[in-house]
């Protein structure tokens, strides 16, 4: 067991989503990712960890670390 699977909460993005209030695309918002990468990881998944840590952070009120720029799923 590594310390980091003993303190980690596996959190699906419908929890995420409820944690910050927000829908999915909002999510995808503010964790500078597309909609299409939040959807990816399903309903009963859990995220991965880096984005769990940021919307903890987010829910926290702090910036999150390593926060990309936002993206869109259409090209210009």
């Amino acid at each position: 067991l590594s310390l980091i699977s003993f303190f980690r909460c596996y959190m699906t993005r419908q929890e995420a989503a409820k944690l910050l209030n927000c829908s999915f695309a909002d999510l995808a918002e503010k964790l500078g990712i597309t909609t299409a990468a939040v959807a990816q990881w399903g309903d009963d998944r859990e995220i991965p960890l880096l984005r769990e840590i940021q919307v903890k952070e987010l829910a926290a009120g702090r910036n999150p670390l390593f926060r990309s720029k936002a993206k869109s799923n259409i090209s210009q």
